[in-house]
């Protein structure tokens, strides 16, 4: 009966979209999540007859006994992947080395193993969260949510210094990088168009709280250039929690393969030379790198499954002005309330009374309205009156 009463949702999930109504309404219609929605609409558009079933869990291998003429294939495989320039050397990558040799690809569970019994598995500490409810930013789906981050000082010998500023597609893991050399505001919005050229524009950009991002200490209500060329182009900023670089995670990760694969892996003449090696790491990354969290697909793969055709900024785009004006937009900051209940927006500070200590809330800025609304799990708790030099 249960498995009945779930193909019937999901069908009628589906007759609701097939009928026009908005994915927001169907949820909350049904009381389904978000993505509980996508991944049966994906499975619709497969084109199966059955989409709406459950798939087998019956595994589609069963385990084999590895001769060690094979392990030593498979441990040979990793050190010839470990030595080749931007290259991947897990599990995966290995199986698929293995189908362009003609040999018969083991699966990447025995292939672990092989790692491990080599001492060639490479261990990370793993994130432990705090148990404290974390707002959601965006949906799963290609150009919901962008992270973006800078890398350096990092210097070029007889160059000088350079900084990376990186971008990372949540949901495909598709890049962009671009190199500058300075770390400011304009850089950071050249890094923006840059990207918005090639993948599209997001629902929502993810930062930290660095001032190049925000503006100015000084005057924190005036806003700087990157907040407001993302509210221009209808782009909702939003700011971590500060101190906690973990909560961009995704960018975070990259930043760790940038450094490792692309940095470490070669010396560069000049910044020119960087700037073009940025560009083929770039293409070879998005092109050519497998996650397990797209099961198995490259960020070029995972990027085409869109709900909505990307947004771009169109290729002749250039900032002619950095006098934008704040006229209309939100922007959220992601804080964590602890036991004074102090929200601190870009430095200032504000007491708030109705939200209980040791939380998560989301602070939305709107700029029409001039006030800073606080959500706690979607909850409306504060109203902070907030002017705002629109005219800026």
């Amino acid at each position: 009966m249960k498995n009945k009463d779930s193909i019937t949702l999901r069908k009628e999930a589906i007759s609701l979209y097939l009928a026009e109504e908005k994915p927001t309404a169907i949820c909350l219609k049904i009381g389904v999540s978000r993505q509980w929605f996508y991944k049966w609409l994906k499975r619709y558009r497969s084109g199966n007859e059955n989409w709406f079933a459950d798939e087998s869990r019956k595994p589609h291998n069963n385990p084999q006994k590895v001769s060690a003429a094979l392990e030593q294939t498979v441990v040979n495989i990793r050190q010839t992947l470990t030595k080749r320039i931007y290259s991947q050397t897990g599990a995966f990558v290995i199986r698929l080395e293995m189908q362009d040799l003609g040999i018969k690809p083991l699966h990447t569970s025995t292939i672990n193993r092989i790692l491990k019994r080599n001492d060639l598995i490479v261990k990370r500490t793993k994130y432990q969260p705090s148990g404290k409810a974390y707002p959601v930013v965006g949906d799963a789906y290609p150009n919901s949510v962008h992270q973006l981050d800078t890398v350096g000082p990092r210097f070029i010998k007889g160059d000088g210094r350079f900084y990376a500023f990186n971008l990372i597609d949540v949901y495909s893991h598709k890049i962009s990088l671009y190199a500058s050399r300075s770390q400011n505001d304009q850089s950071a919005v050249q890094a923006l168009i840059n990207a918005w050229k090639k993948i599209g524009k997001p629902e929502y950009l993810l930062m930290d709280n660095a001032l190049y991002f925000r503006g100015s200490n000084r005057y924190p209500r005036s806003f700087g250039l990157v907040i407001k060329f993302c509210l221009q182009e209808k782009v909702r900023p939003v700011f971590a929690p500060v101190g906690e670089p973990w909560r961009r995670g995704v960018l975070e990760k990259f930043n760790d393969v940038y450094d490792k694969s692309f940095l470490r892996r070669q010396v560069f003449a000049s910044f020119a030379h960087l700037q073009k090696a940025s560009l083929d790491f770039e293409d070879f990354h998005n092109q050519n790198h497998y996650y397990s969290a797209l099961h198995g697909k490259t960020p070029n793969q995972a990027f085409k499954e869109q709900f909505f055709p990307p947004d771009f900024l169109s290729a002749d785009y250039e900032l002619t002005s950095d006098k934008i004006p704040l006229e209309t937009g939100q922007i959220h900051l992601i804080r964590f309330i602890r036991s004074d209940r102090i929200l601190d927006v870009f430095g200032e500070r504000f007491q708030l009374k109705n939200v209980p200590a040791y939380e998560y809330v989301v602070a939305k800025i709107l700029v029409d309205s001039h006030e800073i609304k606080v959500y706690l799990d979607d909850n409306l708790m504060e109203e902070i009156y907030y002017p705002m030099p629109v005219d800026w």
